[in-house]
């Protein structure tokens, strides 16, 4: 059976010289410099944390690193995850939201051991600063990393923009936990895990809004009628 005649004619206008994506992995790149200034913003801005001579330079800086390395490969997942056909398996899946939260357990609770720091007063005022503080800054990294996603058309946006957003959370926490000067698990689980999960759900929410404005510009998305130009040719 040809195809229909507004199928072709569409196909025929669609035709373009394109370039090839570079693997994931490779495309993640182009988020290291907003990781970079992620990390350093608000040390940057503000101060290095009280007792940062009681974590050491590996405590405060290292820890941070390997967070935000963690959440860069969140990212680079979610660009794995848009190309159609390479969706992550459902295991796959529970380890990269796993894992990341088990870093940052890990990270808090490795800090609370070596440098424990109470917040006695202001709880939710400095539970607000931190919370809104890591948000904010999570915010360029998932719009950028939305849009790489976007290019590749995932099939399953919302996890492509999970994941995203998470690793853009995780980024951003590398940096302001640097900077927060209580590390008491209670607050950091609360403000600063709470800002992760609040990333993901903007990255869930930018993939999917992301995605359904490329299908809206796309012309060969729009319904197409069989017609009948193309008859039957079984005969």
């Amino acid at each position: 059976m040809s195809a229909p005649v507004e199928l072709r004619a569409r196909l025929a206008a669609d035709y373009q010289p394109v370039r090839a994506l570079r693997s994931p992995w490779t495309r993640m790149l182009a988020i290291l410099p907003l990781a970079v200034i992620a990390l350093i913003a608000a040390p940057a801005a503000f101060e290095v944390r009280p007792g940062a001579a009681d974590l050491g330079w590996v405590g405060v800086w290292g820890l941070s690193i390997a967070q935000s390395a963690i959440g860069l490969f969140a990212v680079g997942a979610a660009l794995r995850e848009s190309i159609p056909g390479r969706d992550w398996s459902r295991g796959a899946l529970a380890l990269w939201l796993a894992i990341p939260i088990a870093i940052v357990l890990a990270v808090t609770f490795v800090s609370w051991d070596a440098s424990p720091v109470i917040l006695r007063g202001d709880w939710w005022l400095v539970a607000g600063v931190c919370f809104a503080g890591s948000a904010a800054t999570a915010l360029p990294l998932v719009a950028a990393a939305s849009i790489l996603a976007a290019r590749a058309y995932p099939t399953r946006p919302a996890v492509a923009g999970a994941l995203l957003g998470l690793g853009a959370g995780l980024m951003a926490d590398a940096g302001w936990r640097i900077f927060c000067h209580f590390s008491e698990p209670s607050h950091v689980l609360s403000a600063h895990l709470a800002a992760v999960f609040m990333s993901t759900i903007i990255g869930t929410l930018a993939g999917m809004r992301m995605y359904g404005l490329r299908r809206e510009k796309h012309a060969l998305d729009e319904p197409v009628s069989a017609g009948g130009d193309h008859g039957d040719r079984s005969e």
